[in-house]
C-alpha cells in the first residue's frame, strides 16, 4: 500500500489533469504564488516574474528548489538550477482558471519534479475564493461550478468534498473522460475498487486516455492483480507514459518481456 501510494503522489499531476484547453493566443501568465495541500504537507510554488520559479515544500518561507522557467502559448519548460535537481528540462501542458491552475506532462523523466508540480494548485487566498464561489453557488448552481470547486478543495486536500463535487458535475455530463479520472483521483487509495471502475468508464469513452490507464494500474496493483496492473502500465507507455518505464521496471519486467 505504501508503495503504490507513493506512485500516486509521485504521478498525480497526470492523472488529474482538467481536460479544458485554454485558449492559444497568448502566454498563460502564472506569475506570484501558487500552493497545494497534500498528504505530504504544504508546498508552494512561486513563479518571478523574471523567469525564475522557486519551490519552497513546507510552505514555511524556505526554498528548497530554483527553477528557470519558461511559458509559450499553454506549454510551460522547466530547466532546474539550485537544490534537487533534474538534469534534463521537463515540458508540461499549463490548464489554468480563475480558480485554479495545473500542469500536464508533456515530457519529463524526473520523478522528482513529477512531485513537485503534482495536483491542481491554488492562489494563497483560496479559502475567500472558495467561499466566494460556494455563495454564488447557493440555491442554483452551474455545473461548471461544482467542477470548478473540487478542483480546489483537491488543491487543499479535501477529497471527499471533491468528490461530492465531481458525482455532481457527472450527474450533469456523465461523458466527460477527464473528469472520471479526476475523480477516481479522490478514491485513492482506500476504495481501488471504485478507482477502478471510475477508469473503466474512462477508458470505454477515451481509449487513449493514459492517465486512466496509469490509474487503474495502480489500483489494480493494489488489489493484488499484478498482471493485468503491468498490462496497463505497459499500455500507460505506449501512449507517452515514459517514466513508468523506469518506476515499474523491477515490478513488471517479466510481464513486459511477456507482452513483446
Amino acid at each position: 500500500m505504501q508503495y503504490m501510494l507513493f506512485l500516486f503522489l509521485a504521478f498525480i499531476s497526470v492523472i488529474i489533469h482538467p481536460g479544458h484547453k485554454p485558449a492559444m493566443t497568448d502566454d498563460i501568465d502564472v506569475t506570484g504564488q501558487w500552493v497545494r495541500i497534500g498528504p505530504m504537507g504544504p508546498v508552494a510554488l512561486t513563479f518571478r516574474i523574471d523567469g525564475m520559479v522557486e519551490g519552497d515544500f513546507g510552505n514555511d518561507q524556505s526554498i528548497e528548489i530554483t527553477s528557470e522557467y519558461k511559458v509559450e502559448g499553454d506549454q510551460l519548460v522547466f530547466n532546474d538550477k539550485e537544490g534537487v535537481t533534474c538534469p534534463k528540462p521537463g515540458k508540461y501542458r499549463i490548464y489554468a482558471s480563475d480558480y485554479y491552475i495545473a500542469f500536464d506532462l508533456i515530457e519529463d523523466n524526473c520523478a522528482g519534479r513529477l512531485r513537485s508540480t503534482m495536483g491542481f494548485w491554488v492562489r494563497p487566498d483560496f479559502n475567500d475564493r472558495l467561499s466566494k464561489l460556494s455563495d454564488e453557488m447557493t440555491g442554483s448552481a452551474d455545473p461548471e461550478d461544482y467542477l470548478n470547486r473540487a478542483r480546489m478543495y483537491m488543491a487543499i486536500g479535501k477529497l471527499d468534498l471533491a468528490r461530492q463535487d465531481f458525482d455532481q458535475y457527472i450527474r450533469h455530463d456523465p461523458s466527460d473522460a477527464r473528469v472520471l479520472v479526476n475523480r477516481a483521483g479522490t478514491r485513492m487509495p482506500d476504495d481501488l475498487q471504485g478507482v477502478v471502475d471510475d477508469c473503466d468508464k474512462a477508458i470505454a469513452l477515451e481509449h487513449d486516455n493514459r492517465n486512466a490507464y496509469f490509474l487503474r494500474g495502480l489500483a489494480l496493483y493494489g488489489l493484488g492483480k499484478k498482471e493485468e496492473a503491468c498490462a496497463d502500465f505497459y499500455r500507460a507507455i505506449e501512449l507517452g507514459f515514459a517514466i513508468l518505464k523506469e518506476a515499474e521496471y523491477e515490478k513488471c519486467a517479466a510481464y513486459w518481456e511477456s507482452m513483446q
